[in-house]
């Protein structure tokens, strides 16, 4: 938590024993409250115009909000945003059905509706009403500019799943990464070398050289159901020990990997020392963040390096394909970055997935796509 916010927290604006009515006297004072929407859903706090006889006998005070702003909206179930709009006269949802909907864990629940969030529902009614009125003004105003990514990290994005229409701001369109405090004592030539350079916003290294060649039936199952790639959790520790080399800090650098074995892979290898790399385990209290892409959404960093950890293509019809494959997963995992973004994978193992062949084809476009294991500066064909 920023520093600067701590002293607007609830907890530091009452006293160190804070009783009810002066809590409740100081959000009657205050123009604008930020919380959780959890906070809303639970009873400590009643709207007005819901206090019973009772409750008011007891000097109760209902609160009531002219306006309820709810962000990240596509990820909340209905029951728990209704908790927040309750209290609200009026209420304006910010959101992106592009990406992640609410997280529902129980498939029957999931498939009965609960995991569309309110936004889409109230999304979905716009559009259709849109169709039917010729001279209406819709409900929803498009967010058109972004001020994240650099263009060319947002372009893919932008072209599949936004109809080219995301657009980004000039101040931010060009940004790239500043390795001024880095001077090589000689001319570098590896693969990692070349994609970190600045004026490369977008790489994707090919790890298909470091793979074992599967001679068996049982090697090549097990390659193809496997969630972890020790050999691309290596890359992304040689890419993360380059970033550093070059002044990038860890809290800079964001890694994403789609499922949570591999992560834990990743995490094997970046928090353990290997005398053989000459690799010097990070600190357990490093801001670096390894995690999975859907809690990766709504974060950013300056670098992120995405693993896909699939080394065979998975069979039609499995999960892990229909994982890989979500339109809305890989939209957020491609829409981290600010000023680099490093794509590691087995080109061949992905590139007859839906989506990830375009993604390939824009990377080579860019002439973008290079071999992991070869030091080498020239760009696979």
């Amino acid at each position: 938590m920023a520093e600067g916010v701590r002293p607007h927290l609830l907890k530091g604006l009452v006293d160190e024993s804070p009783h009810p009515e002066a809590v409740h006297d100081l959000l009657h004072s205050m123009p604008v409250i930020a919380s959780t929407t959890a906070t809303w859903s639970s009873d400590k706090y009643m709207p007005a115009h819901m206090l019973t006889s009772e409750d008011i006998a007891r000097k109760q005070s209902g609160l009531d909000f002219d306006v309820a702003i709810i962000d990240e909206a596509g990820q909340l179930t209905v029951p728990a945003i209704l908790g927040a709009l309750r209290f609200a006269r009026r209420f304006i949802l910010v959101g992106d059905e592009k990406q992640l909907p609410p997280l529902v864990l129980n498939p029957e629940a999931a498939t009965q509706g609960l995991s569309d969030s309110l936004f889409s529902h109230l999304k979905r009614f716009d559009d259709d009403y849109m169709q039917n009125q010729a001279v209406a003004i819709s409900a929803c105003v498009p967010l058109r500019t972004q001020y994240r990514m650099n263009k060319w990290i947002s372009n893919f994005s932008s072209t599949v799943f936004y109809e080219r229409l995301l657009l980004a701001h000039p101040s931010i369109a060009e940004r790239k990464l500043d390795f001024t405090s880095f001077s090589p004592a000689r001319q570098e030539t590896t693969a990692i070398a070349e994609v970190l350079k600045p004026g490369r916003p977008l790489a994707f290294l090919d790890s298909s050289p470091l793979q074992t060649e599967a001679n068996t039936y049982e090697a090549r199952l097990s390659a193809s159901e496997s969630k972890t790639s020790n050999a691309e959790a290596r890359v992304v520790r040689d890419i993360v020990a380059e970033l550093l080399k070059r002044g990038i800090t860890p809290k800079d650098i964001g890694i994403i990997a789609p499922f949570r074995a591999q992560v834990a892979t990743i995490r094997r290898h970046l928090f353990s020392s290997d005398p053989t790399s000459g690799w010097e385990a990070l600190s357990t209290s490093s801001l670096l963040s390894v995690d999975t892409v859907d809690r990766f959404q709504g974060g950013e960093r300056m670098v992120i390096i995405m693993s896909f950890a699939t080394s065979q293509e998975p069979p039609a019809g499995s999960q892990r394909r229909d994982f890989l494959t979500n339109p809305h997963r890989l939209n957020v995992a491609l829409t981290r970055a600010q000023r680099k973004l490093i794509l590691i994978g087995c080109v061949p193992a992905l590139e007859p997935l839906p989506l990830f062949s375009r993604l390939i084809t824009y990377c080579r476009s860019m002439k973008a796509i290079f071999p992991a294991a070869t030091p080498t500066l020239t760009p696979t064909p």
